[in-house]
C-alpha cells in the first residue's frame, strides 16, 4: 500500500510530458528484512528514488473496480511511467537503523540519454551481400570484398563491441525447427544468433555513375535475436583509375585494391559508429519467462550486467515493475520482483529494460 500511494502521490503531481529532458532530484527508501539483506534493501531504495525519477517526467494513471454480485471488492489503479531514465548518479545513501536511504540525481525524458547505460553488443559478422551493377569494373567483386573485411576489422574495434565470431555464412532467416533439414547446419553447425546477440551484415552496392565515377552504396544492418534490425547508410562516390597497360590486373593488385577501399570507405567508420553508438547506448533489454520460480531472460554477464543490475517493466501492459537479479550467469539471469506480492504469472512475457545502480 505504501508504495500504491507513493506511485499515485508522485504522478499525480508529475509534470504531464517527457518529451524534453529534465533533470530532477529523487530519493528513495528501502527496509532491511534481515541481517542478509542489507544490499538487496539498499537497491530497493535506489529503485524506489528511479521510479520516483522517471514519474516525475510524467505518468499515466488509470484504473478499474472489481465488482462481486454488486458489491466492491477491489480498487486497482495502474501507473505508467512516461519518462524514461536517460543517466543517473547516487548523490547520498546512508542507513540508518534498518532503513536505506538514498538521494539520487537523474536526467529524465523520451530516447536514448547523453551516457551510456551499461551495454555490450556480442556480435557475429555474417557474409556481406554484394550487389554489383553490370558497367561496373570487373575488378570490383574483389573490393567488394576488401571494403567487407576493412568493416569486420572497424566493427571488432569499437568499444562497445564484443565479437563473438566471423563467419562467410549469410545470416539464418529460417525458423530454428528448419534447421533440423538444413545439410550446412547439420554438418557445420548452427550459426542462429543467441538469445543475447547481435548480427551484423553489410550490403555492398558498387556501380559506375558518369564522370567516370564508382559509387559505393553501403547499407550497414545490426539484427537483435528479436528480429529488429537497425540500419545506418553510407554513400560515397570516388574517380575510376585511370586506364592501364595492365587493365584491370592493376586495380586486382592488393595495394591499388586497398587504396581504392580506403578511398571509398572514407567516412564509413564514422557512419558505422553512429550505428554502434546508438545500439550500444540502448538499454539492455529483454523479454521475461517463467523459469522454476523466478523469471529469466536471455542477457547476461556478457551483456553488462552485474548482480546490482535492476529490472524495469518496459511495455505498457500493466504498472511499471521493479525486478533484481537473483542468478546472473554469462548469457542469462534469473529474477525476482522486488514486490514479493507480485506473482510470476503476472510477469512472464512482459519485456523489461536494465539499469545499474553501482553495487
Amino acid at each position: 500500500m505504501r508504495w500504491l500511494a507513493l506511485l499515485l502521490a508522485l504522478a499525480l503531481g508529475a509534470p504531464a510530458t517527457a518529451e524534453q529532458p529534465i533533470r530532477v532530484e529523487a530519493v528513495g527508501f528501502g527496509t532491511l528484512t534481515s541481517t542478509a539483506d542489507r544490499d538487496a534493501a539498499r537497491r530497493r531504495a535506489v529503485a524506489d528514488a528511479l521510479l520516483a525519477a522517471a514519474l516525475a517526467g510524467g505518468a499515466e494513471v488509470s484504473g478499474h473496480t472489481a465488482t462481486n454480485r454488486g458489491i466492491v471488492t477491489s480498487d486497482v489503479a495502474v501507473v505508467r511511467t512516461v519518462g524514461r531514465i536517460l543517466e543517473h548518479q547516487i548523490l547520498a545513501e546512508d542507513l540508518s537503523g534498518s532503513v536505506w536511504r538514498v538521494r539520487i540525481s537523474a536526467v529524465v525524458g523520451e530516447g536514448t540519454g547523453p551516457l551510456c547505460p551499461i551495454r555490450t553488443l556480442i556480435v557475429t559478422a555474417y557474409a556481406p551481400e554484394v550487389q554489383v551493377d553490370p558497367h561496373a569494373p570487373e575488378w570490383s567483386g574483389e573490393l567488394a570484398g576488401t571494403i567487407a573485411r576493412r568493416l569486420v576489422e572497424g566493427l571488432a574495434r569499437h568499444p562497445a563491441v564484443s565479437l563473438a565470431r566471423v563467419t562467410d555464412r549469410d545470416m539464418p532467416r529460417r525458423s530454428r525447427a528448419g534447421d533440423a533439414f538444413d545439410y550446412q547446419v547439420l554438418t557445420q553447425g548452427t550459426l542462429r544468433l543467441p538469445g543475447n546477440g547481435h548480427g551484423f551484415t553489410p550490403v555492398i552496392r558498387l556501380r559506375r555513375i558518369a564522370g567516370p565515377k564508382l559509387e559505393l552504396d553501403l547499407e550497414l544492418r545490426l539484427a537483435a535475436s528479436d528480429g529488429t534490425v537497425a540500419v545506418q547508410r553510407f554513400v560515397r562516390r570516388i574517380r575510376l583509375p585511370a586506364p592501364s597497360l595492365l587493365g584491370g590486373l592493376a586495380v586486382l593488385a592488393q595495394p591499388q585494391r586497398e587504396a581504392m577501399a580506403a578511398a571509398l570507405l572514407d567516412g564509413a567508420d564514422r557512419a558505422l559508429a553512429a550505428l554502434l553508438d546508438r545500439e550500444g547506448c540502448e538499454p539492455v533489454s529483454a523479454r521475461l519467462a517463467a523459469s522454476g520460480g523466478l523469471l529469466e531472460v536471455p542477457v547476461g554477464r556478457a551483456n553488462g550486467l552485474t548482480p546490482g543490475s535492476l529490472a524495469f517493466t518496459a511495455d505498457t501492459l500493466g504498472s511499471t515493475r521493479i525486478l533484481e537479479v537473483a542468478e546472473l550467469r554469462s548469457a542469462s539471469a534469473r529474477l525476482r520482483p522486488l514486490d514479493p506480492t507480485v506473482g510470476i504469472a503476472q510477469l512472464a512475457g512482459r519485456r523489461v529494460q536494465f539499469v545499474e545502480t553501482g553495487r
